[in-house]
């Protein structure tokens, strides 16, 4: 039978540290899949804008203001919306070029009931932000450009559109943080599992492991000699001593070597459902004196 409970957490044990590494890849690689906004070719935004009867001009031609290479610009005598579409070689002045737009449309009165969207991919810079009201605006920053939009609120779907249609909104992709989330269930059910098996051991009593809260301050008794010690969950960098505390004692009343008990701080996934289903016993007198 103790062969059999071995050969179990060995297995178990493979299988669920495998099955949170297969889930963080699959969640990450779906969640960095999606391609964020090439810039807008120049000639293409223009030919677009002109198609929606709205004539651009690239007021950099006229200004030539330093750090861009485009400052497209639809005319406002003839176009019910504003629409600009800046390139930039100098990221500081990107970044200025921003935050003037981000300050604009985040700007609030009495008639805004505002809304902010902020996406950032770890790989490329991008921000977006719009509110809505009686007026419309929206701006996004990404990496070596920025598109902004500014219209009355029964523009407000067109606008929208021309962003969708010009590929410079970026969503969230929620299959991939799902997914990623999968792998969090996964290592709350290896702690269950382990702490039934531990608390099988110390107190013949595995079921207590369902009871939150309840679970910790007995197997914080158990292996610290007193449940007292459980309330530093609660306090932050506390917990963390706290969990290293429990780990490493954890081990050390099953009689485990000093390099294990270390081990065991630095890799509880792998080394607690294996100490949960060997064939150590619990060895009270190496509790942790009060």
């Amino acid at each position: 039978m103790k062969s059999k409970n071995s050969l179990f957490g060995l297995l178990f044990t493979i299988i669920c540290n495998g099955a949170i590494i297969l889930l963080f890849i699959i969640g990450f690689a779906i969640m960095f899949s999606v391609k964020l906004p090439d810039k807008i070719d120049k000639n293409y935004f223009t030919k677009y804008m002109e198609e929606k009867g709205c004539p651009i001009t690239n007021l950099q031609e006229e200004k030539e203001y330093s750090g861009m290479i485009d400052y497209l610009i639809t005319d406002k005598e003839t176009c019910p919306y504003l629409i600009s579409y800046a390139t930039f070689n100098d990221k500081d002045v990107l970044r200025d070029f921003f935050s003037k737009g981000q300050k604009d449309v985040m700007q609030n009165n009495s008639n805004v009931t505002g809304k902010t969207n902020v996406s950032i991919n770890l790989f490329s810079e991008y921000y977006e932000y719009n509110t809505s009201g009686d007026y419309y605006k929206a701006i996004v920053y990404n990496d070596n450009s920025v598109l902004y939009a500014s219209a009355d609120k029964q523009y407000r779907e067109d606008v929208r559109n021309i962003f969708k249609d010009l590929r410079y909104q970026y969503e969230i992709n929620f299959k991939g943080m799902q997914i990623t989330w999968y792998s969090l269930y996964v290592l709350l059910f290896i702690c269950i599992v382990s702490m039934w098996g531990t608390l099988k051991k110390t107190r013949n009593k595995g079921w207590i492991s369902l009871i939150p809260f309840y679970n910790i301050g007995c197997l914080s008794k158990d292996v610290l000699g007193s449940a007292w010690w459980s309330l530093l969950l609660f306090v932050p960098i506390g917990n963390v001593v706290f969990m290293f505390m429990l780990y490493y004692n954890m081990a050390k009343v099953f009689n485990k070597s000093d390099s294990y008990c270390v081990l065991m701080m630095f890799i509880p996934l792998v080394l607690w459902p294996l100490l949960a289903f060997d064939n150590s016993k619990y060895d009270s007198s190496k509790v942790r004196k009060k």
